[in-house]
């Protein structure tokens, strides 16, 4: 898990020809050596959109070569900028894209058949961290007295609460909002989208 950074540090994302295994051990090995603190999150661990339908197949089919993206820190892109053409020869990686994040948005939605539920869902929406946005939000509740009672099982329900909107904001700070929702089953999050330069 990399280390908290300060939501206005700039990010990159990274993009490598080479196996995700490969990729994480050679930045772990590189951040470990020169840059302890580094904040660095991978793509597919983190939820962070990186390609469609048709690269994941062509990657599963041998037609296109497996990629690993990867969103670094300042200090981690600047080491792999000097060391570009020896990671290439020493590792057998090749950095094919290095472009800056000028920031990120998650979109989400949830349905809530509890007060409490939408209100402990109200909370962390209000509750971000600094740097974050809500976009787009709404949020609507039904009541249907006739239900009050009914097992929850039943087609109506006595309260229901739904909302949707993005959140939008600095990479590391959506990452961590994304993690955040992971924790409430309520809610649903699509992959973040990142703004790049």
């Amino acid at each position: 898990m990399p280390n908290q950074k300060n939501s206005t540090s700039t990010f990159f994302e990274v993009v490598f020809q080479g196996k995700p295994k490969v990729v994480r051990a050679f930045i772990s090995g590189l951040t470990l050596g020169a840059c302890n603190d580094a904040a660095v999150y991978y793509s597919y661990l983190d939820g962070v959109h990186h390609e469609g339908k048709a690269e994941k197949l062509a990657e599963m089919v041998g037609i296109r070569g497996t990629d690993c993206h990867v969103i670094v820190d300042q200090c981690v892109s600047a080491l792999l900028k000097k060391l570009g053409k020896k990671i290439e020869a020493q590792t057998g990686l090749t950095i094919s894209s290095h472009r800056k994040i000028r920031g990120a948005s998650l979109a989400f939605e949830y349905q809530a058949y509890a007060r409490k539920y939408d209100d402990e869902i109200l909370d962390m929406i209000n509750a971000l961290p600094s740097g974050a946005r809500t976009r787009g939000f709404h949020h609507e509740i039904r009541t249907d007295p006739t239900a009050e009672g009914v097992e929850a099982y039943s087609p109506a329900h006595h309260f229901e609460a739904a909302g949707a909107g993005a959140i939008t904001g600095p990479i590391d700070t959506i990452i961590e909002v994304k993690r955040k929702f992971a924790s409430l089953p309520l809610i649903k999050s699509e992959d973040i989208v990142l703004k790049l330069a």
